[in-house]
């Protein structure tokens, strides 16, 4: 009791300090930092990392975009600690925008970072005097240079599994561990100090070297190597128990309060440990491991771990593998036998003995094979992300299966419960309609209840601007990755019914390709002509999974199993704004109005052929363009509320002030998903209501003043 409001003081105390050093707006600085090289990550021209700020004492985030590939290469080849002279703008981190959107806000304070620093120019560099910490970072970026010029996939290997990097070549391996689960071989954990302490000890072991020097050398060495091994969770965790381990026979503590004690020390260098999946998986299968009976070994063992690990992934990620509770039975005597040993031989025999490393990494190649192999079987299971109170409920059931591992019974009310909530994701009684923030561009989601029904408006994208090779990113994840797949698969949907593509704008259908290689299609519904762009179809080849069929629209077509009328185009076009889809639908009692990016001139068109159109809830046309959304439109619609989707700092200054002033004019009420992320509307029957990922606040630096309502 006294541990948990010791905790609960300490993270009050962490909150209150964070909301007063947090920058409230952004603003221009010129600082002094200090920079350690193995903190920054390099993607193109684009680079992120970490920096303390020399004044203040306080770490922060930093991103810097380079002009030149010449500072590109200085900055990279950096190995010691540095001390930089920046200019740039201080600005607050923005949390994240979309329900169930990766939270970098909330990570960066896992982290102690409150704000972040656009870098515009580095005016000096000085090397800073190493010490014992510096000498750690420096060891780790001189071995991750060290790994970058071995074979792949020996590289990759060697940069997550002795160091804890990640770099571009290593985000195509990891495709398949995912989807195996099979993540935490390849984040360095228990498993890694276990077997690197066990290599270490055999060969000082060889030298002659006794016990007691063993066990102090490996006490003095596992806090270095938590620096070198980047300092992760698990590693935390994995780190404070060998210790504790190495410790016993001075501290006399049994394997559970080593585990407590861990765990304690763990929550004072990060309160917020537990509200993530590394730390809840990295806490959660040790914990059962120091209770597991002695008897239960091999596929058991890994059974039930799975198991208990399974409410947190679902969670976290909506999904499993079926493969994953017998492959890691089988991969995991492999892995720690044969690969991670071969992999540390493959990186030390490079220099020495150049055919050895070679032959390591043709075995490394058919491993990952393997992996790839299993990956593609059938049996991945879209769960979705079960509500708080259920995977709380499904870790207690898991718990008691385990302490009634005979128990026919205990395992059907654990089934009965997996059953239970799966219906309810799959099944919900609501529906929605969703204005995803997807930046500067239109993506919309439409989720009739039972999910009977999923149609989506547009799919977002980004104008991509040529850039030269050495600024172009090799491996980036786009925002209909990071936002509408992982919503979508939050809620527990594997296919769509309906995309409907407004026009061949690349903020309207950039995302295309993404969306078919990861959720199945059935049908693509675009206005008449459009269908001959190369825009489209282009994208439509590219893809590797779904083919949908394509059908062009006129207001004149009638389709089956559609929830929306067609009011535009009349005639056949060439997919550009003037020709764009207009589509309006009722939903939970409200009459919904969907524009695309079409004119002022067509607007009025829409509305002459169309003079009783009224609407409750109108997408603004354009992303709140002075082209769209005429006065006379507006005025004859009649919406209550209007929807802008645009991004935040947008090139086009969008939404318009003279949209704005119509909207005031006519009592208008407007969101925008710059402001308040995600828009939603949820409806039960034909009474639902608006809610937003965020209260408006939290955003508002980002905003011109005539955005502020």
């Amino acid at each position: 009791m006294l541990t948990c409001l010791l905790m609960a003081i300490l993270c009050y105390s962490l909150q209150k300090n964070w909301a007063t050093i947090t920058a409230d707006k952004q603003m221009e600085v010129t600082q002094r930092i200090l920079v350690y090289p193995d903190e920054l990550k390099f993607n193109g021209n684009f680079m992120t990392g970490t920096a303390i700020d020399i004044q203040t004492g306080q770490r922060e985030a930093i991103t810097m975009s380079f002009k030149s590939p010449q500072m590109l290469k200085n900055i990279d080849k950096l190995t010691t600690p540095s001390i930089w002279l920046i200019n740039g703008q201080l600005k607050p981190i923005i949390p994240r925008t979309n329900e169930n959107q990766f939270d970098n806000l909330t990570y960066n304070h896992h982290r102690r970072i409150c704000n972040q620093v656009q870098i515009n120019r580095v005016e000096q560099i000085v090397r800073q005097k190493r010490g014992i910490v510096g000498w750690c970072h420096t060891l780790r970026k001189r071995l991750s240079l060290y790994f970058e010029t071995l074979p792949p996939p020996l590289s990759a290997y060697c940069q997550q599994l002795i160091i804890g990097s990640s770099n571009e070549d290593s985000a195509e391996l990891m495709v398949s561990i995912k989807r195996l689960g099979l993540l935490h071989l390849f984040c360095i954990s228990g498993m890694h100090i276990v077997l690197f302490t066990d290599l270490l000890r055999r060969l000082l072991v060889h030298l002659w070297w006794r016990k007691e020097s063993i066990d102090l050398f490996l006490i003095i060495i596992l806090p270095f190597y938590l620096l070198i091994g980047g300092g992760a969770t698990s590693l935390i965790r994995a780190t404070i128990m060998a210790e504790l381990g190495l410790l016993h026979r001075y501290l006399n503590l049994d394997r559970l309060d080593g585990w407590a004690l861990s765990l304690l020390i763990g929550l004072v260098i990060d309160p917020l440990l537990l509200l993530t999946l590394g730390g809840q998986l990295s806490y959660l299968l040790s914990f059962i491991l120091q209770v597991l009976p002695e008897s239960v070994r091999g596929f058991k063992q890994s059974l039930l771990l799975n198991l208990i690990s399974l409410p947190s992934l679902l969670s976290y990620v909506y999904e499993v593998h079926l493969l994953s509770f017998g492959v890691s039975y089988l991969i995991i005597p492999l892995f720690s036998t044969i690969v991670f040993p071969a992999v540390l031989v493959g990186a030390l025999s490079f220099k020495l003995f150049e055919p050895l490393t070679y032959l390591i990494n043709a075995g490394l190649k058919c491993f990952q094979y393997i992996l790839n192999w299993l990956s593609d079987f059938p049996g991945m299971i879209h769960f979705g992300k079960p509500p708080l109170i259920l995977a709380l409920l499904l870790f207690a059931a898991s718990l008691f299966v385990i302490s009634q591992d005979t128990s026919l019974k205990s395992w059907k009310i654990l089934a009965l419960l997996y059953v239970i909530t799966g219906g309810i994701i799959h099944l919900p009684l609501n529906g929605e309609v969703t204005f995803v923030d997807i930046g500067q561009g239109d993506s919309i989601i439409i989720r009739e209840p039972f999910n009977r029904r999923v149609t989506m408006i547009d799919t977002g994208g980004k104008l991509n601007f040529k850039k030269p090779d050495w600024a172009t990113s090799k491996h980036s994840q786009d925002d209909a990755q990071r936002i509408t797949i992982n919503y979508l698969k939050s809620k527990g949907i594997r296919q769509i019914d309906n995309i409907c593509l407004t026009h061949h704008d690349a903020d309207h259908i950039g995302y295309l390709t993404t969306i078919l290689d990861n959720i199945a299609v059935k049908r693509l519904i675009v206005s008449a002509g459009m269908e001959r762009q190369p825009a489209l179809l282009n994208k439509v080849r590219t893809a590797e999974k779904s083919s949908p069929m394509i059908i062009p629209v006129t207001d004149n077509v009638k389709l089956s199993s559609f929830p929306l009328q067609i009011l535009h185009p009349f005639v056949p076009g060439e997919g550009k704004n003037e020709d764009s889809l207009v589509l309006a639908g009722k939903f939970g009692g409200k009459r919904f109005l969907f524009t695309g990016d079409l004119d002022q001139e067509n607007e009025e068109k829409v509305i002459q052929k169309y003079p009783q159109l009224k609407s409750d809830i109108l997408k603004a046309g354009h992303h709140g363009s002075k082209t769209a959304s005429s006065y006379l439109f507006l005025q004859t619609v009649a919406p209550k509320y209007a929807i802008i989707s645009a991004g935040r700092f947008n090139r086009y200054r969008h939404p318009d002030e003279i949209t704005i002033k119509n909207f005031q004019r006519l009592n208008i009420n407007y969101l925008s998903t710059q402001q308040f992320g995600m828009i939603q509307y949820v409806y039960h029957g034909r009474n639902g209501k608006i809610k937003t990922t965020l209260r408006g606040d939290e955003t508002s630096w980002t905003l011109p003043n005539y955005l502020h309502n």
